[in-house]
């Protein structure tokens, strides 16, 4: 009995010594704890991370889902900065889209390239990666399809490029049981599987842009690696397609993706293809081909009314992917 109390004594010892010695080495090791986005770590742990920046540049809240939207208006603010000008369009009408219907609140913008460029240094002047890859970029219709994304990030409203028509009062835009909901508004071209980029609308700050402006970068990214040059050198012949890399597709596409991962179903081109009246996926309303692009579809008939018409003047195509020089707008 005495040599079985020594034994029982002698492993008591030995567990309480091993669980003195566990809290101890616990207690003396930095502490990591992963948060939504972020890393929370004690002050020995932290290191001076800086080559991540750049993959963070945006961390707004995800969009809010139908349950969650306290029902903000749409700001009254509608922006029209295309960043160059259409000659062939000004010679069938004046220099500012058609939006006479508008509401009274809402003011109208038009930026050319220099006031466009302050615009972006001031609203971007903390994410020095987008601002210095938008400044670089020397290709007209590639900054203005970034421009476009970057201004409905920071204040919202509505795109309309100048070969825009506007056939219907902006207000009317949005059926009245979505106009709680929505935080972005597409039309469907006339194609039927993508999201014209001539008129967007948009809430400010939303996570669709966010989604829209990093697939952007990365697509001009990519091309400039692909030819062996900075995004400064990029120029039309090396650029796939740039409805693909910075235009309608490329918005479709990171619109799709975003919606997939905050909704956690799958979302393409079946989810839209041949839709005829505006359909809401979480917070995104898609608006069938008539309201955005009626003309290029023969003026459909059961498909929703007729928003705006898109004229396509088509500046950009060309080998400088754009107007560069004065001297053709004087002809």
């Amino acid at each position: 009995m005495g040599r079985f109390h020594y034994l029982l004594g002698v492993l008591l010892l030995f567990v309480t010594s091993s669980l003195w010695i566990a809290l101890k080495l616990r207690a003396d090791s930095p502490s990591l704890t992963f948060g939504y986005r972020e890393c929370l770590c004690s002050d020995d742990a932290k290191v001076n991370n800086t080559s991540a920046e750049i993959k963070t540049i945006f961390l707004p809240q995800p969009s809010a889902t139908n349950s969650q939207v306290k029902g903000t208006p749409l700001p009254e603010k509608s922006s029209y900065l295309p960043i160059t000008n259409s000659y062939r369009h000004h010679k069938l009408s004046t220099s500012q889209p058609n939006y006479g219907r508008r509401p009274a609140p809402w003011e109208s913008a038009q930026s050319e390239r220099s006031n466009a460029d302050q615009y972006v240094r001031e609203q971007y002047a903390d994410y020095p990666h987008i601002l210095d890859l938008y400044l670089s970029l020397q290709v007209p219709i590639l900054k203005a399809d970034l421009l476009r994304q970057l201004i409905l990030y920071a204040d919202g409203g509505i795109w309309s490029d100048l070969d825009v028509t506007c056939h219907q009062p902006v207000d009317t835009w949005i059926p009245e049981k979505f106009k709680s909901k929505a935080n972005v508004v597409v039309g469907l071209e006339f194609d039927g599987f993508q999201f014209s980029s001539w008129t967007v609308m948009s809430k400010p700050r939303t996570s669709h842009i966010v989604a829209v402006i990093k697939y952007v970068i990365k697509a001009l990214e990519v091309s400039a690696t692909q030819n062996n040059v900075t995004v400064a050198d990029l120029s039309m012949e090396m650029i796939s397609d740039v409805v693909d890399v910075t235009g309608p597709q490329a918005m479709t596409r990171a619109l799709f993706q975003n919606l997939e991962l905050e909704m956690g179903l799958p979302m393409g081109r079946d989810n839209i293809t041949n839709i005829t009246q505006p359909t809401l996926f979480q917070d995104v309303l898609v608006l069938p081909d008539a309201a955005f692009a009626a003309g290029q579809g023969g003026w459909p008939k059961n498909r929703g009314p007729y928003l705006v018409e898109h004229h396509y003047a088509g500046s950009w195509k060309n080998k400088d992917g754009g107007e560069q020089a004065d001297a053709d707008n004087q002809e």
